[in-house]
C-alpha cells in the first residue's frame, strides 16, 4: 500500500459578472465574511479566503481559496483587469431572473477574461434559481452557452445556498486537476502577481486575524509603492520587509526571519 502524499496551494479566483448579479451573496454563503464590505484600496478589490480539502486515492490536496470580489460595472476595465491580474481561475455569475446579465457571459465577459488572462479554467454560476420562473428560458441559455464553449455550468441560489459551495469546489477542482497543472504549470512557480497573491494569503494566515492582517497589507504595500497591476521585485521585497517587522514585534525575530526567507523564495520562483 502507497504513502498517501497531502500537498497544499494557494490559488486566486476572480469572482466576475453584470452588477447585481449576486457576487457578494454567493462569497458569503461560501466563506465567513470578514471585511464587512470595506474594499481594499490599495488592491482594489474586495477579498476574502476559504479553505477546501481534495481527498483522492493516491493523495489529499489542501486548497486555499483566495476569491477576488471584482467590480462588475462595465466601465471599469482598468480595475477589473488589475483585479483579475494573476487568477488561476474564473467565476462567471448572472442573474437568471434577467436574461441580459446570461448574454453578457458570452458576450462580455468571457471576451473579456480571454483577453485579459488567456486560457484558464473558467465555471459559469446561474445564480438566483430562486427567482427564475417556471417558464425561464435562461437555464436553457446558460446550458447552451456552456456547452458550446466546453465549460462547466452552475445553477445556484445564493439565498437559500443551493449548490453554492459546488461551484466553487468545482473551479477548485478544475484548479488542481493534472490537465490543468501540466497546460498552466499551478504549483510550480508563477507571475510576480501570484507571488503577490501568496504572500498576502501567507501573511494573513500567520498573522491569526485576517481583518486586521489586510488593513496591515494594504498600508505596508502602499509604503512599499507596490503596484498591484504591474509588481517590481523590489517594491515586494520592500513591502516583505515591512510585514517582517510587524511579526517580529508579535511573534520574535526568529520567526519572522523563517517567514521572510520563505516570501523571498516566492517572489524568486515568479518567472
Amino acid at each position: 500500500m502507497g504513502i498517501i502524499q497531502s500537498k497544499r496551494y494557494i490559488k486566486k479566483i476572480g469572482l466576475i459578472g453584470d452588477s447585481g448579479v449576486g457576487k457578494t451573496s454567493l462569497i458569503r454563503r461560501f466563506v465567513i465574511d470578514v471585511f464587512d464590505d470595506k474594499y481594499i484600496a490599495t488592491i482594489g478589490t474586495k477579498v476574502s479566503k476559504r479553505d477546501i480539502v481534495f481527498k483522492h486515492p493516491d493523495k489529499t490536496v489542501y486548497l486555499t481559496l483566495m476569491i477576488w470580489d471584482i467590480l462588475g460595472q462595465k466601465d471599469y476595465k482598468k480595475m477589473r483587469a488589475q483585479g483579475m491580474s494573476g487568477s488561476h481561475g474564473i467565476v462567471i455569475a448572472c442573474d437568471l431572473s434577467r436574461p441580459a446579465t446570461v448574454e453578457s457571459v458570452e458576450q462580455f465577459w468571457l471576451p473579456e477574461v480571454w483577453d485579459i488572462l488567456g486560457t484558464i479554467p473558467i465555471v459559469f454560476v446561474g445564480n438566483k434559481t430562486d427567482l427564475a420562473g417556471p417558464d425561464s428560458t435562461t437555464k436553457e441559455q446558460l446550458t447552451k452557452i456552456a456547452e458550446k464553449m466546453e465549460m462547466p455550468v452552475i445553477f445556484s441560489s445564493a439565498k437559500i445556498g443551493t449548490s453554492v459551495e459546488d461551484a466553487f469546489r468545482k473551479i477548485g477542482d478544475m484548479m488542481i486537476s493534472g490537465e490543468y497543472v501540466e497546460k498552466k504549470a499551478l504549483f510550480e512557480g508563477g507571475s510576480l502577481a501570484q507571488a503577490v497573491d501568496e504572500i498576502v494569503s501567507d501573511f494573513c494566515e500567520q498573522y491569526g486575524d485576517t481583518g486586521r492582517a489586510m488593513e496591515i497589507v494594504d498600508r505596508d504595500f502602499s509604503k512599499a509603492k507596490v503596484n498591484i497591476q504591474k509588481p517590481s521585485k523590489d517594491s515586494l521585497l520592500m513591502a516583505i520587509e515591512y510585514l517582517s517587522d510587524v511579526e517580529r514585534d508579535i511573534h520574535g525575530r526568529d520567526v519572522s526571519e523563517v517567514n521572510k526567507l520563505r516570501r523571498w523564495k516566492m517572489i524568486d520562483e515568479a518567472k
